[in-house]
Formats: structure tokens, C-alpha cells, sequence
């Protein structure tokens, strides 16, 4: 998979950008978005920039500042929960690849970062209540939609395979129309422990951004 995985980054024509988003917490957001980085950056020799852009608890900010020396020099991380995020970023003159943690509360800046990727990763909690609540995100994913390609990706975390309510929280999902990637993410200590460090195995992340990419090249 690790070399399937390299073989699509290399054939891109351009860097992978993406959102991770759900305007709710709790839900594996910042987990989600710096594993993502990671592998990006363990598959891939373009740089990173993952930019935190939640306000209210800055959890992939924090993460890289525990982690210390050994945060990979290859991801540069920002803290930028600005309304003016889309110009910071474009400031920047970053030209490889972006992750965007987003917070639960903040459509506009949501918003924001939508405009400048071309992913959506929404993580949602196997329930069927949590996947009813997926609508404000898609609400604001809509209005950037419509000048702005985007591709949107339901992500399950926290899950335990086989439970009646995660059956029922993909049926909820699948019946709106969206796309649920194949790959759910675990509730396992490997997620959990994993905060404020680097670890070596990113888990099911590499399948699921291979998932990702694979979705948009089928389009």
C-alpha cells in the first residue's frame, strides 16, 4: 500500500490540498488532519504545510510543539484561525502540499479554507445522531461549491466494527448522498496515545488518503 500510495502522489501534476472539517468537535478532527500530514510527508518528497485553523482549542498546533525535536522538518505547521486564512496562506508561498484543521464552531472560516483546497474530510462519530448533524458543513461546503470544485469525503472514527450503530450511521450518511470512504478509523490507543507525538505507524491514515485520491481520480 506505502508504495501504491508514493506511485499516486508522484503522478499528480499538482499538490494535494485539503480540508479537514466538521462544524461540531469531538469528532477525531485534529487526529484526522495531522495524520494526514504525515503521510503526505512520510509518502511524499514535496513539502507540507498543515495549518491549524481551530480558535478555539488549537490541538495540531499544540501537537507539533510537544512533539519538539522530533516534528518532521518536512511539515511546516501555522496557527492561523483567521478569517483572512485563504490570503495567509496564499501569502505564504507555500507550493506543496496543505492540510487545513478546522474548527467546530467557525463556518466562515471554514469557509476560508474550502476556498483554497479541494478536498473536504469530514470525520464523524459512528452514531446516527452524530451523522445527522453533518448538515451545517455541507451547507457551507455547498456555497463554496458553486465557484470552487470540491470533493467531499465522510471519514468514520472511532468506530468498532460490527456495532449496529455504526451500520446505522453509515446508512444516515449514504442516504444523503455523500461519500463514505471505505476505511474507517478504529477506536484503538494507537489514535488516542498518539497526540504530541511521531509516530512511525500512521495506522489506517496512508489507505485512507490513497482512498481520497483514488475517489478523485475516478470522478
Amino acid at each position: 500500500m506505502s508504495e501504491h500510495l508514493k506511485t499516486l502522489l508522484a503522478e499528480r501534476n499538482e499538490p494535494v490540498r485539503l480540508t479537514v472539517g466538521y462544524l461540531k468537535g469531538g469528532t477525531g478532527k485534529s487526529t484526522t488532519a495531522t495524520m494526514l500530514a504525515m503521510s503526505l510527508a512520510q509518502h511524499s518528497s514535496e513539502p507540507v504545510m498543515l495549518v491549524d485553523a481551530d480558535g478555539i482549542n488549537g490541538t495540531t498546533f499544540e501537537w507539533s510543539e510537544l512533539a519538539g525535536e522530533d516534528w518532521p522538518s518536512q511539515i511546516n505547521v501555522q496557527y492561523w484561525p483567521s478569517i483572512t486564512l485563504a490570503k495567509r496562506v496564499r501569502d505564504s508561498g507555500h507550493t506543496g502540499h496543505l492540510v487545513i484543521d478546522t474548527g467546530p464552531s467557525d463556518a466562515g472560516i471554514l469557509r476560508q479554507a474550502l476556498s483554497i483546497t479541494d478536498y473536504l474530510v469530514t470525520p464523524v462519530a459512528a452514531t446516527p445522531a452524530e451523522a445527522a448533524r453533518v448538515r451545517p458543513t455541507l451547507e457551507a461546503a455547498a456555497e463554496v461549491g458553486i465557484t470552487h470544485p470540491l470533493d467531499l469525503n465522510v471519514l468514520f472514527t472511532r468506530t468498532k466494527p460490527g456495532t449496529v450503530s455504526l451500520r446505522e450511521a453509515k446508512e444516515a450518511i449514504a442516504a444523503a448522498g455523500l461519500n463514505v470512504l471505505p476505511t474507517d478509523v478504529p477506536f484503538v490507543l494507537l489514535y488516542s496515545q498518539a497526540y504530541g507525538t511521531v509516530p512511525d505507524d500512521l495506522g489506517v491514515y496512508p489507505q485512507v488518503l490513497t482512498e481520497i485520491l483514488e475517489g478523485s481520480a475516478d470522478e
